[in-house]
């Protein structure tokens, strides 16, 4: 009797879930759209993604990502929207948030009848169903129930953790709770079930933008480099102003963990018995990024260390493998010579406050777009003993000169023997 009461109940929530999702799509239909962004040239579209209407002026959200092609081509492709009843028209561009990976874009012309879809105003309880909608694939409006699981956590550029299958094509659509209030934006999914949303606050924030003027071409990058500015400020404020914790490795003493948010690892070559060195490696990076376009990305944060012992290489031979261990480190972001210089390196000797000795690479590399932010690549390999040494290494992506150089001291002064 009991198990048929449970399967009772699943039974009843299962069609309670369909009926609500089936109320969503008759109701919100004509607020959801796939958004194109078509190649002038060809008159064909590049890529696609979702987006909905959020006021009866055609001001549409979408994801930043999905428009980008546009913000950094304007002139070789346009951005459109197809809606359920086929007919189709031309958008605007009135603000980006690209931090967030937001965008409101605003329709030309406006029909007799807009339809638009109402913002919650606050989030619904852990474990709510909530139903994710969007146009994947060309394939019309569809709603994919889940399950909000709040927001995620240890993460510096906020997502909320949704239980439920974001597929392509449906980045930038809405996610509502029951009553069909938008309470998060799809933006990314790492597979099994597993996606990630733009949460409330942000959307509403973004919405202060709904009056503005449409935003020329001219003015796309000047807003984006205000927003990445901003957010790298934020970022390396707290990263600077906070108390690193440190642990051992090998003889040294190393921040372990520097911030709540940056997730660590380790690992070493212990099991391989044939090795003739010992290696052992801690390593932490700030799991997110942020998009610009399909080649290249910032705001990320790698740190690495690697104690190597080789007593039984001789000091001849390790010194060789010592130096050539620090001459692999690359950079942590994607990017083109489109996008940014080469590196500009200096090389130092510098002997920190706790009177360990390091030779230093400090790496520079400008965005040709974004005045003052810069790609950081910095490796620094102790000088203290003949056999033994520490590599410390980080590269940091769009970061002012000032940021930069203030976290390399602290990270140097961290260091310390036993």
């Amino acid at each position: 009797m009991r198990i048929l009461l449970v399967v009772f109940s699943m039974f009843c929530s299962l069609a309670h879930s369909q009926q609500i999702a089936q109320n969503l799509f008759g109701q919100y239909r004509t607020a959801l759209y796939q958004i194109k962004i078509i190649e002038l040239e060809s008159g064909n579209k590049s890529s696609i993604g979702s987006g909905f209407q959020i006021d009866i002026s055609g001001n549409i959200v979408t994801n930043y990502h999905v428009v980008s092609k546009y913000v950094y081509n304007p002139d070789k492709f346009r951005i459109e929207y197809l809606a359920h009843d086929g007919s189709q028209g031309q958008l605007q561009l009135v603000d980006v948030d690209v931090v967030n990976d937001l965008a409101l874009v605003r329709k030309v012309d406006l029909s007799e009848q807009e339809n638009a879809f109402p913002i919650a105003q606050t989030l619904p309880l852990q474990g709510s169903d909530i139903y994710s909608l969007g146009n994947p694939h060309d394939l019309g409006m569809i709603v994919v129930p889940g399950t909000f699981n709040g927001l995620k956590k240890s993460s510096f550029y906020q997502r909320i953790h949704f239980t439920g299958s974001i597929n392509p094509g449906m980045s930038g659509g809405p996610v509502v709770n029951k009553n069909g209030e938008v309470m998060g934006v799809n933006v990314a999914t790492a597979g099994n079930q597993i996606g990630f949303l733009i949460p409330l606050e942000k959307i509403q924030a973004l919405l202060k933008s709904q009056d503005a003027q449409v935003l020329k071409s001219e003015q796309f990058k000047p807003r984006i480099q205000t927003q990445l500015l901003a957010n790298q400020n934020k970022l390396f404020s707290l990263l600077n102003n906070q108390t690193w914790q440190t642990t051992e490795l090998g003889d040294a003493i190393i921040p372990s963990k520097i911030t709540d948010f940056i997730s660590c690892w380790g690992g070493s070559n212990t099991s391989d018995k044939e090795a003739l060195y010992l290696s052992v490696e801690n390593r932490c990076q700030l799991d997110e990024q942020i998009y610009l376009h399909h080649e290249l990305r910032t705001g990320g944060v790698e740190v690495e260390f690697e104690w190597l012992d080789g007593k039984s290489l001789g000091e001849h031979r390790f010194y060789n493998f010592y130096s050539q261990s620090i001459t692999g480190a690359g950079a942590g972001n994607n990017a083109t010579k489109t996008d940014v210089t080469n590196f500009i390196c200096e090389q130092d000797k510098v002997t920190n406050i706790n009177d360990v000795t390091n030779k230093t690479v400090l790496c520079l590399r400008a965005y040709k777009d974004f005045e003052k932010l810069y790609d950081v690549l910095f490796v620094a390999a102790t000088l203290d003993h003949s056999q033994q040494g520490l590599i410390s290494h980080f590269t940091l992506a769009g970061v002012s000169k000032e940021s930069a150089l203030v976290f390399t001291q602290k990270f140097m002064d961290a260091i310390a023997w036993q």
